[in-house]
Order: C-alpha cells, then sequence, then structure tokens
C-alpha cells in the first residue's frame, strides 16, 4: 500500500515535490484554498479541506494514517507546525532578535510597538525599517527617514544597517550545520534582489557567518532539514547582522534548482528523509562541491499589464558554462510590479568552474538579447 502525504501549499513552487513524491511512489494529496492552484494537476487527489480548519485537518492525518509536509513556504511550515502541534515562534522575526540579543550576536536596535517612539528613532541614526513580526520575505517592509508609528501592533520597528546582503542556505543534520551556498545579493529596490551570486568574501568574514549562523541555529532548535538565512555584511566595520533565518527552504524553490546544481547532492531526497523523520547518512549531506562559480538573475515585472507574448530565444551557451532558464508566466497572465518578492517573472542561473567568468554580466546578456515580453 503506497504511503500517503498532505503537500501544503499547491502553487508551482511546490508542483516539483508533488512530481517527486509520484515518483517515489507516494500517494499524494494536495492541499491550498485556491481552486487553481497548479499543484492540483499533478496530485493525485486533491483534499477539499481549508486550510484554516487544523482540527479536520489533522483528523483527515489520523483516519488515513498520512503526513504532512511543506516546501519554500513559511506559510507552508507553519500549518505544518500546527498540525503537528509545534510553535511557531522559530517565525517571530522579534523572536529572532531576542535570541540574537542573548547571544551577544551583532543586533540592531529594535523597538516592538509599544516602545517605539522619536528617541527610538533617534538612536536607530533616523534610518529605520517596520517590519511585519510574522511576515514573509519582503511584504510588508517600510524604510523611514523621517519618524513614523503605523496604528499596527503587528509590526516592529528596527535600525536599518548598510551593507551588503547574502543569501546562505544549508542543512541542518544532527545538531551540525552543512553551508551549501552564500550568496551575494544584488537589489533592483531598497528591498526586492533580482541577481544571486557566488560571493567574493574574504574567508574571515565566510568564517564569522558560519559561526554566526551556527550559534543562532542550534540555539533556535531548527529540525532536521533545509534552512535559509539573510545576513548583512555591515559597511565599513564587517560585522554580520543576521536579517532574518527560517527552518525552510529559499524561496522560488531555488533552494532545490540552484543548491542542487552547486552541491550535486539529490536535495528532495534528503529534505524528503528530514521532514518524514527516515534514516539519514552523511554521505548523503555533505556537499559535492560541483560548482564554484554561479549567477542566479531573477527576470524583474518591469510594468504591470497582460502579457500577449513572451518567449526566450534558443542560443547557444559557451563551453565552460551551463545555463538552466525558467519563465514563471505566459500569455494571457495579469502581472503586477508590487515592487516585492512575488515581482519577477522567470530566472536565468548559469554555472561554471572558471572563476574568472562575469556570469553577471553573461546573464545579463541572455536577458536583454534573447528574452522577449509584449503587452497588450
Amino acid at each position: 500500500m503506497k504511503s500517503k502525504i498532505i503537500v501544503f501549499p499547491a502553487s508551482q513552487w511546490q508542483c516539483d515535490l508533488i512530481k517527486y513524491l509520484k515518483r517515489k511512489n507516494y500517494f499524494v494529496y494536495s492541499l491550498d484554498d485556491d481552486n487553481n492552484a497548479v499543484g492540483h494537476n499533478f496530485s493525485n487527489k486533491r483534499l477539499n479541506i481549508n486550510s484554516k480548519e487544523i482540527k479536520k485537518i489533522k483528523s483527515f492525518i489520523k483516519r488515513n494514517k498520512c503526513k504532512i509536509i511543506s516546501s519554500c513556504s513559511d506559510l507552508g511550515q507553519k500549518l505544518v507546525n500546527k498540525v503537528n502541534n509545534k510553535k511557531n515562534d522559530i517565525f517571530n522575526k522579534f523572536k529572532q532578535r531576542e535570541i540574537q540579543k542573548k547571544l551577544f550576536l551583532n543586533t540592531p536596535f529594535y523597538f516592538s510597538y509599544k516602545n517605539y517612539n522619536k528617541k527610538s528613532f533617534i538612536a536607530c541614526q533616523k534610518k529605520v525599517v517596520s517590519k511585519p513580526i510574522l511576515g514573509s520575505g519582503s511584504n510588508g517592509l517600510n524604510y523611514h527617514k523621517n519618524f513614523k508609528k503605523y496604528k499596527n501592533k503587528n509590526l516592529f520597528y528596527e535600525q536599518f544597517i548598510e551593507g551588503k546582503e547574502f543569501n546562505v542556505d544549508g542543512f541542518v543534520f544532527k545538531n551540525n550545520i552543512y553551508f551549501y551556498a552564500i550568496m551575494e545579493k544584488i537589489k533592483c529596490s531598497r528591498f526586492v534582489s533580482y541577481i544571486m551570486k557566488q560571493n567574493s568574501l574574504k574567508n574571515k568574514i565566510i568564517k564569522d557567518i558560519k559561526l554566526t549562523l551556527k550559534m543562532f541555529i542550534l540555539n533556535s532548535k531548527y529540525p532536521d532539514g533545509p534552512f535559509h538565512a539573510e545576513i548583512i555584511v555591515q559597511k565599513k566595520t564587517d560585522k554580520i547582522f543576521i536579517v532574518e533565518s527560517h527552518p525552510r527552504e529559499a524561496g522560488f524553490n531555488l533552494f532545490y534548482l540552484t543548491c542542487k546544481k552547486i552541491t550535486g547532492l539529490d536535495l528532495y531526497r534528503i529534505s524528503v528523509k528530514a521532514k518524514l523523520n527516515e534514516k539519514l547518512y552523511l554521505k548523503n549531506i555533505k556537499s559535492k562541491d560541483i560548482f564554484n562559480n554561479y549567477c542566479t538573475r531573477m527576470i524583474p515585472v518591469e510594468k504591470s499589464g497582460i502579457i500577449k507574448k513572451i518567449f526566450l530565444k534558443k542560443f547557444n551557451d559557451k563551453k565552460e558554462i551551463k545555463t538552466y532558464i525558467k519563465i514563471f508566466k505566459k500569455k494571457d497572465d495579469v502581472i503586477e510590479n508590487k515592487n516585492n518578492d512575488a515581482s519577477r517573472i522567470g530566472y536565468i542561473q548559469s554555472f561554471t568552474n572558471n572563476k574568472k567568468m562575469n556570469l553577471e554580466k553573461y546573464t545579463y546578456k541572455i536577458l536583454k538579447k534573447y528574452l522577449t515580453i509584449k503587452y497588450y
């Protein structure tokens, strides 16, 4: 009899997970409040329960002897935790700051809704970011050069730290941290990144990043499985500040798309085994370091409208480079430039072992020369 698994949510970022589970002979239920969620098209059966009805989900799991997992989604992991009677404090950004402070890690000045005032603003050198306590990605972030306090108790305020930002992805296993990639982020606005590439950091800074995250992740008691963190290396001081960190994969499925190629590992296999508490071996978790130079260029939404035509012309890679491209949108899709992480229509990823190759320029050339987007 096939083992049964519920996957939540069922957006396009979970489709590859659903396909993987079916190939491994699992019976997959897709759970999503969106009737048109594309994952429903790939699962064995759609589960017709609202995601807010936790008791019904628990009852279904008990009756059908199945498990529930998620990938690449704060929303999904929070639901999985609720179903498994686990707290979601691990996603609370304000509590993350409290842990950092307790560990004597570099921490920006931060204030709850109740404690934030003009004096706090001045203490932050009049550069403040307001953000949701339980927000995801760049949603709800605002930068303030003038004092402003919203009538929203679900926000907190913190000092803006100037510096370069990096994504850090890896895997937690038996209280050990395995780092797969430290990617430099380049932004098209203050909060939205569109390029993630191999870093050029000094070894000392890389060691500081790894030590900082190891202390934070182990103290936060992350479960075995993927983790994704965002950090800032402060300008002038090179101090390491954690922006946020979560026990789940990077968004847009980039953990399985980018890190898989960098590491040469079967990341779906080890992630699913971790999520299902199945036996794992160290040899399957350590990176094989297949590529040492890479760049992921997200294709930004430059204007709102309805797509009339979108396609990428065929091209030949240079001999030393491997490029992978995916377009998320299609004809007649309505797109909006919201100035957040959702304002992306695809990606171009290039990998090589030639450290002299400038893949940022290489992917830009592909974008400008071969991509066509037309609107009605």
